[in-house]
């Protein structure tokens, strides 16, 4: 029965957005005509998206600003307004409308208990992070937390590391004044004061900066490949790919180095990959969608799906797996929002026809 609601709904989807063919037309009127439960969940949407006016959506939907907001702009240009269209009516009624005629949800129950956001002192101890407003004393510092953030005082030099799970994102605010990002699966070493002529830190994952400018005591951010070199700046840094590492400035400049003597600098608006086996190579980059992980939300441009499932797995915290075989040719493109794994699920089943089931913990893409 479920999967049957599956085909009506995205039967229903084509018909809106212009694009049934006459064998899936002819089809539709054939169930309506024989078939009472599908003509009972077909009336069900249809008076749905009367009451949502889908159809008046469509017709005011601007197909320029729905494609920045979407940040499409790899797709052709012929196939921009029916994509964004279906993008519309999908993100529209994946909202709410779609679920009202099941009498089941749509997605096995997927939440699971994730581990906290965890800071571990250099004395070995270690200290769970939540989201409510706290202020504790724990060994020779005061840490603050709320709204997702960190804050401290302390005197201390000695390395901490705070370690953000997968299907989550942090906020750190550094003695000096520098606040960093943490996207999920990421970790940073770091000392709750500063010392000497210098402050370093490690990165592994994904991180956004925005240094504060102490031009006498220089910022590094060390990478398992390269080190980041800066005085004040804002850039983003990605290390999720084993072998390469991406370094995007937003503002300022940088020097990004590595260990076989290799360097490059970047001009804003310019990002630097490193892989040891081709060394640095230089692009331009768009900042709202580098920068969209702070807002929980992801872009993706015809990716595979193999890769697909690796970068959804740690965006939502679960286990997603598929057949790398069977979807070798399969990439598609669209957008994850944090919170919304069901819509995503939804949304890849009837853009790239991929089926998707949930057994023992494991999301399984077929």
């Amino acid at each position: 029965m479920e999967q049957q609601q599956e085909k009506i709904f995205q039967l229903y989807i084509q018909q809106l957005t212009g694009h049934l063919s006459e064998e899936e037309e002819a089809y539709v009127q054939r169930m309506l005509a024989e078939d009472p439960a599908f003509a009972a969940t077909w009336a069900a949407l249809e008076a749905e998206g009367k009451e949502m006016d889908v159809q008046g959506y469509l017709h005011r939907v601007d197909e320029q600003a729905a494609l920045q907001q979407l940040q499409q702009r790899s797709l052709r240009p012929a196939s921009r307004k029916r994509w964004l269209a279906a993008a519309a009516v999908l993100l529209l009624l994946l909202s709410g409308g779609y679920f009202f005629f099941r009498s089941t949800p749509a997605t096995p129950p997927l939440a699971q208990i994730k581990p906290p956001v965890q800071l571990l002192l250099a004395n070995g101890r270690q200290i769970n992070l939540d989201n409510d407003s706290a202020v504790r004393t724990v060994s020779n510092a005061t840490l603050t937390t709320g709204n997702n953030m960190l804050r401290y005082e302390s005197a201390d030099t000695a390395m901490n590391t705070l370690q953000v799970p997968a299907g989550a994102s942090y906020r750190l605010m550094l003695s000096d004044g520098t606040e960093v990002w943490l996207n999920a699966a990421t970790s940073m070493r770091f000392p709750f004061h500063f010392s000497g002529g210098s402050r370093e830190v490690y990165v592994s994952g994904e991180a956004y900066f925005k240094v504060a400018k102490h031009p006498q005591q220089p910022f590094t951010v060390h990478t398992p490949l390269t080190n980041i070199q800066v005085l004040g700046t804002a850039f983003n840094v990605n290390t999720y790919h084993n072998g390469n590492v991406r370094t995007s400035l937003v503002e300022g400049k940088v020097i990004t180095s590595a260990a076989n003597g290799l360097q490059t600098t970047l001009q804003p608006g310019y990002q630097s990959d490193y892989s040891a086996a081709t060394g640095f190579a230089a692009s331009r980059f768009d900042e709202e969608e580098v920068l969209s992980w702070i807002n929980g939300v992801y872009y993706f441009h015809h990716m595979p799906l193999p890769e697909l499932a690796a970068a959804a797995s740690r965006f939502y915290g679960i286990t997603i797996v598929t057949d790398p075989q069977k979807h070798a040719r399969t990439a598609t493109t669209g957008i994850m929002e944090r919170d919304k794994l069901s819509a995503f699920l939804n949304d890849l089943e009837t853009t790239a026809q991929v089926k998707y089931s949930y057994k023992d913990g494991v999301l399984h893409l077929e």
